[in-house]
């Protein structure tokens, strides 16, 4: 099978020739593996065996290539870093690794009317370039696509300030909805673009937008249901309207709604944070396995980090097993690999992902 043909045969939940698999890891961890193996960029994607491949727009006005998730468009004399939301941000030193973290004051945290919303400036799809798009897709004619936006809650919160905007949701639900749909406008538009762009090409489009905590929602269900869920359909309609599966990422404990993002038109769950509250990937899979394809669940929290090569493969072993069978199943870690994880026990995932 081709790598196009792995993904599609497993999100429509049939058995493909080998379980298909994506790696993501921070550029330090990437770094240190590639001199472990004695490889380049493109030899580590080829051993790690990367079915799934992005596609997406480049950016015209960015100015630094440190940045959180979106763009920076300007770094502040106090060195703060700010993204196309006016989001500011810090990069920080943790060991190893280097984050951006958020800094400073949220940029609507003075904001108390939709005159206020009105004034603020607001990022605009032209920002981006699509015209890439057709020539990066065609030099890819085997992989299987997806494509990426990031969430209006987070960015929202990110915004306003997260104890403010939960506050907002609330107490002032019709000012919060505000702030969210100035967002989702301009999330849609660019997410239209990029599918129109991609012609059809796209087998997957990411929508990323962290709602859960390790025990649960940042909100109530029915609350959840009331201001968010008509939300997401729109994205999953939009998707679906141009051929491609809907993968929905949040991290944390969302087994309170997954009923509803199957009903809403989300296709693929990801990244299956398994010691959050309700996330065990074999009980997900037995509950959910007919409905939804798991993209993630090897533990990056204590399994990765801290146990020995040889339970990494026994549990890689049973992932394959049970969460694997009969499709449904993209093997993955539980987040972004880290440099607390030893190269040895990425290898044994890897190797056992290989079939042994």
């Amino acid at each position: 099978m081709t790598p196009r043909d792995r993904i599609r045969a497993t999100v429509n939940h049939r058995q493909p020739d080998r379980v298909p698999r994506t790696t993501p890891m921070a550029a330090e961890t990437a770094d240190r593996l590639k001199k472990h193996l004695g490889v380049d960029s493109a030899g580590l994607a080829a051993w790690c065996g990367q079915d799934l491949h992005y596609v997406g727009p480049g950016f015209r006005r960015s100015v630094s290539p440190m940045c959180y998730a979106d763009p920076t468009i300007e770094v502040t004399a106090d060195g703060l870093y700010l993204d196309i939301y006016r989001v500011p941000f810090r990069p920080v030193q943790a060991g190893d690794q280097q984050y951006m973290e958020l800094a400073g004051r949220p940029p609507l945290a003075n904001c108390t009317s939709a005159a206020d919303l009105a004034r603020h400036p607001w990022p605009d799809a032209d920002w981006w370039d699509y015209s890439n798009l057709a020539a990066d897709i065609a030099r890819l004619p085997d992989a299987a696509l997806n494509s990426h936006s990031r969430g209006f809650f987070e960015i929202s919160h990110f915004m306003r300030g997260g104890d403010l905007f939960l506050a907002d949701l609330a107490g002032d639900p019709s000012f919060a909805c505000a702030i969210m749909d100035r967002v989702i406008d301009y999330l849609l538009d660019r997410a239209r673009r990029i599918l129109v762009a991609g012609a059809g090409r796209f087998d997957m489009f990411e929508y990323n937008d962290d709602v859960a905590t390790q025990r649960g929602l940042f909100m109530s269900p029915t609350m959840w249901r009331q201001l968010f869920r008509p939300r997401i359909a729109r994205f999953c309609d939009l998707i679906h309207s141009f051929g491609a599966k809907v993968r929905y990422h949040s991290c944390g404990s969302v087994r309170a709604i997954i009923p509803d993002l199957i009903d809403v038109g989300v296709d693929i769950l990801n990244p299956i944070q398994p010691l959050a509250a309700g996330m065990d990937p074999f009980e997900l899979k037995r509950e959910f396995g007919q409905h939804l394809t798991f993209d993630g669940g090897i533990d990056t929290q204590e399994l990765l980090p801290h146990s020995t090569a040889d339970q990494v493969r026994t549990h890689t072993r049973r992932m394959i097993a049970e969460v694997g069978a009969s499709g449904g199943y993209i093997l993955g870690p539980s987040h972004s690999l880290q440099m607390d994880v030893p190269v040895e026990n990425i290898v044994a995932m890897i190797e056992e992902a290989n079939g042994g």
